[in-house]
């Protein structure tokens, strides 16, 4: 018994889940304490601008978002000497592209600043911030798929700590909304940094040996990782920018507080996600015990969500009065309906995310349609809060249900046609 529990916690799924979970909740901790400060600062208004500005850059994120899960995919089952070529292939390639989306973002920045009804200069400083997390999260998803997740941890520690430090002072010095975005814009950098430091080791060897010759093979997994990533971003951030669209500047505020405690579900089971995808790729590339990994991946963010959604069902007043003040609290009745909203996004970004793992591409056409089908639900129905966050409720509903139909279908043709997969 003692044997079977130490190779329990001794396997990388749980010893790798641990640190992530602990050091990503560190991080989350950070990223959701400069989010409360500075939503007390800046007031319901202010809050309302720079949420829907972040989300913007999440939204251009989705440019470079699914060459994450591609870069662990690969990396996951590649040799050492594969994997120094592979880093300097996608390096390259990686900085022409970071270069073209930030052109794009600054020759649209006039008419999303009149969109989003914020200041064109808060606009514009995101371009050099979406190009600096665009080669940071390069360089952590290849620390991800070697499963360095310790430096991967202080990385994004490191980034967020100094995100808080630096928008609390610049917001205190009265520079507002643009002082919040300098601080995201500078943390930003740091982290670059320190995770191109960590991979020193792939890029101070002279020239490489090897070539890298899977470039179409990249190029074949990567077009459905975007799709995928372009429908995961957008259900937990259109809606944002659509509320900022639709509604006042104050009530824009109050749902953008309710995001960011939603998205504490989100958030607080990715670690979970973030270690099972690179562990499931490899053990099915070995054919090994992969759906082991999965389902108990599954059970832990199932609990999580439980969890958190029970508080903000019975704490909700307490919860937003504690962590955003009173001047907050109209989005108590909502908050439980926006935790279920976020809970099954969760889930299904979870089955997604298994599903890609093993090279399963077809299921990210149930994450286009899911985002889709939102966006226009919420242009059609947004007579108030409620109805914006049921219509999401709804949309994640469906797309987990048909998650688990499509799992069930492909696990009885894996037992009709005598696949072993664990």
């Amino acid at each position: 018994m003692i044997k079977k529990i130490k190779s329990i916690i001794l396997h990388p799924f749980f010893s790798g889940s641990a640190v992530m979970i602990i050091g990503s909740n560190v991080a989350n901790f950070f990223a959701y304490l400069y989010h409360l400060i500075i939503g007390r600062m800046l007031g319901p208004s202010g809050y309302g601008e720079l949420a829907s500005i972040l989300s913007l850059v999440g939204l251009f994120s989705v440019t470079f978002g699914f060459l994450g899960l591609v870069i662990v995919k690969f990396v996951s089952g590649m040799k050492e000497g594969e994997i120094r070529s592979f880093y300097l292939w996608v390096t390259k390639r990686s900085l022409v592209a970071a270069c073209a989306v930030s052109v794009i973002l600054l020759l649209t920045s006039g008419y999303l600043s009149i969109f989003l009804n914020v200041p064109v200069r808060s606009i514009i400083l995101t371009v050099p911030l979406l190009f600096i997390l665009f080669m940071s999260f390069i360089y952590t998803s290849f620390l991800q798929g070697l499963l360095r997740f310790g430096r991967l941890v202080v990385s994004s520690n490191f980034s967020l700590l100094g995100r808080l430090i630096l928008g609390v002072l610049f917001v205190y010095l009265g520079f507002s909304v643009f002082g919040a975005l300098a601080g995201v814009l500078l943390s930003s950098l740091l982290g670059l940094i320190l995770a191109v430091y960590f991979l020193k080791d792939y890029w101070r060897k002279g020239k490489s040996h090897f070539t890298f010759k899977r470039s179409k093979e990249v190029f074949a997994y990567a077009v459905p990782i975007f799709i995928m990533s372009m429908a995961t971003n957008s259900m937990y951030m259109t809606d944002v920018i659509l509320v900022k669209h639709f509604f006042s500047a104050h009530m824009a505020g109050i749902y953008a507080s309710l995001s960011t405690m939603g998205k504490i579900i989100f958030y607080g089971s990715a670690p979970i996600a973030s270690v099972m995808f690179p562990l499931v790729s490899r053990e099915h590339a070995k054919k090994g015990n992969y759906k082991k990994v999965f389902f108990f991946s599954v059970l832990l963010t199932s609990a999580l969500i439980i969890g958190l959604i029970l508080v903000y069902w019975l704490f909700p007043g307490i919860v937003l009065r504690i962590l955003y003040g009173s001047k907050f609290i109209e989005g108590t009745p909502y908050l439980v309906w926006f935790g279920i909203f976020i809970g099954l996004f969760t889930l299904s970004s979870l089955f997604l995310n298994y599903f890609l793992s093993k090279g399963t591409t077809k299921v990210t056409l149930f994450g286009l349609v899911a985002a889709v089908a939102q966006i226009i639900g919420i242009c059609f129905f947004h007579k108030d809060l409620l109805q914006v966050i049921s219509v999401s409720v709804w949309i994640s509903l469906i797309l987990l249900i048909s998650l688990l139909i499509y799992f069930w279908y492909e696990t009885r043709l894996d037992s009709n046609s005598g696949i072993q997969s664990g």
